[in-house]
């Protein structure tokens, strides 16, 4: 397959099954990437492909389903067995969904792999807003900032959906990136670019509460990293029995978060979850 807007193929081989990989990437982000995890000793032995998220957006936009289903529809057209299915983060989400539908496709179930598994949270959608505004603190001074900041909390604080809330914080985004953008004398093309690539992910957090469950995870394998607000490890502080038995099984890493992508033993793991099985499968045309 060659990359198109719905799928990335970051790894290849002559298999014929696939492995999925569902994440959010943009140009610049800290956290590694499902990239990173197969450049290292699973290089080169499976077939990947990697969500496209929408690139850009001007609104929250689509549901959940609609994620869900340009996926899978691409995925069906290519008539190819699916292995394994992995999630990061909030795609976890999105993974254990994708492999819930591909089961009722194939006749075996892939394999679920989640990554510091999470549900879509309103607490996590606000704090990558506030890391966002940072970057506009030394163009705008720090009250522009502040300002926003705040009225996004008391959002926060106000309401349960989440929806609601992601309209709220790219309206305050986009309240202090523009005179920042005057500032700069940016061009209307970098503009646009800059907004709508936040509010693209602003989008696939709030779409991803559309399938918050976490009921499809019981047959995954978590692989959890040693940041205590992160993943399984988030949920063991405030409902430590429900981290104990919402996945079939977790293995843990010393590395941080941002870094798990790019954990060699990480990726160690992983190549010996996915190697020694066939992972071919018959599709039901």
């Amino acid at each position: 397959m060659d990359s198109n807007d719905v799928w990335l193929k970051i790894d290849g081989s002559s298999r014929e099954d696939l492995v999925l990989a569902v994440d959010f990437t943009a140009t610049g982000r800290p956290d590694a990437r499902f990239a990173d995890l197969f450049s290292l000793s699973a290089a080169g032995r499976h077939n990947v492909w990697e969500t496209m998220p929408q690139a850009i957006a001007t609104d929250v936009g689509p549901g959940g389903r609609e994620y869900l289903d340009r996926w899978f529809d691409s995925v069906r057209e290519s008539g190819r067995p699916v292995g394994a299915v992995l999630g990061f983060c909030a795609g976890s989400v999105y993974a254990a969904a994708l492999a819930e539908r591909l089961t009722q496709w194939q006749e075996s179930a892939p394999q679920l792999i989640l990554f510091d598994p999470e549900l879509a949270n309103p607490l996590g959608l606000y704090w990558q807003f506030h890391m966002s505004l940072s970057l506009f603190e030394s163009i705008v001074g720090p009250e522009p900032i502040s300002a926003a900041n705040t009225e996004g909390h008391h959002v926060l604080e106000n309401t349960d959906d989440i929806r609601v809330l992601g309209t709220e914080l790219v309206r305050l985004f986009r309240n202090v990136s523009e005179p920042a953008f005057d500032e700069l004398d940016l061009d209307a093309e970098s503009r646009a670019e800059f907004t709508e690539s936040f509010t693209a992910f602003v989008a696939y957090v709030v779409a991803a509460g559309d399938l918050g469950s976490m009921e499809n995870w019981h047959k995954a394998v978590a692989f959890s990293s040693a940041s205590p607000l992160s993943g399984l490890n988030r949920l063991r502080s405030t409902d430590p029995e429900t981290a104990a038995r919402v996945v079939a099984r977790e293995i843990r890493f010393n590395s941080e978060h941002m870094n798990l992508l790019r954990d060699e033993a990480a990726a160690k793991a992983l190549d010996a979850l996915l190697s020694p099985q066939d992972l071919s499968r018959q599709i039901r045309m």
